[in-house]
């Protein structure tokens, strides 16, 4: 036992964290990624729980997922996935950047980032509160985006005001969709648009029409002035 109590600082000093790597950070700094670990002065390879740090990585706003290994003799060895943007959320007084899951990444103030879709009519402060249902609407607006944007060129922009029926708008055309299914009436709108732009087109290679999605097996087209 003596012996033991002897060699016992020998090894901790063996394997006291001195280094710590971080793979995969792109938008997270490395001093964020320090910050949120909070390592005690003298821990050790064995001391650490790796539970715990990846725990308080993800408390990260833009950490998605995190793993942490141990290397030899004196490294933790990060590594990040980190969210990606897929929204802005459009208000009168700020702009908030958020990912595929409704999560808030950023708060943009006054600035915008012109290559994501918008979203407006969701009330931010709940966002970032973390209310389900408005992290739900979130969720509905920026997959009903992503179905526009891929078929139709320019920026989309998704009402989601009244969660029971979104309203997607984009060069000239305004979708109301209800409030799911979007697949489905997507499809259903493919089917015809090559038709309805030749029926809707002015001349001058815009137009202006509502697409109204909401009825089962149904297109209804209004003109817009």
């Amino acid at each position: 036992m003596p012996l033991y109590r002897d060699e016992k600082p020998l090894v901790a000093d063996w394997f006291q964290v001195h280094e710590v790597t971080v793979s995969g950070a792109n938008r997270v700094t490395y001093e964020d990624v320090l910050e949120r670990l909070r390592l005690r002065s003298g821990e050790t390879l064995f001391s650490v729980n790796s539970t715990e740090l990846v725990d308080r990585l993800k408390s990260h706003p833009w950490i998605k997922e995190a793993t942490v290994n141990r290397a030899l003799f004196h490294t933790l060895a990060v590594t990040i996935t980190e969210r990606r943007p897929a929204a802005v959320l459009r208000t009168p007084s700020l702009n908030l950047l958020w990912d595929e899951e409704g999560r808030v990444l950023s708060v943009l103030g006054e600035e915008d980032d012109p290559v994501l879709p918008v979203l407006v009519g969701v009330d931010p402060r709940r966002l970032i509160q973390g209310q389900a249902q408005s992290r739900q609407v979130a969720r509905a607006g920026i997959e009903l985006a992503g179905l526009v944007g891929q078929a139709v060129e320019g920026r989309p922009q998704v009402d989601a005001g009244n969660p029971e029926n979104l309203v997607a708008s984009v060069q000239g055309l305004r979708f109301q969709f209800g409030p799911s299914s979007f697949e489905e009436k997507w499809d259903r709108y493919r089917k015809l648009q090559p038709t309805l732009r030749a029926r809707a087109d002015n001349g001058s290679g815009q137009f202006r029409s509502e697409i109204d999605l909401r009825y089962p097996g149904k297109v209804i087209v209004r003109e817009r002035g």
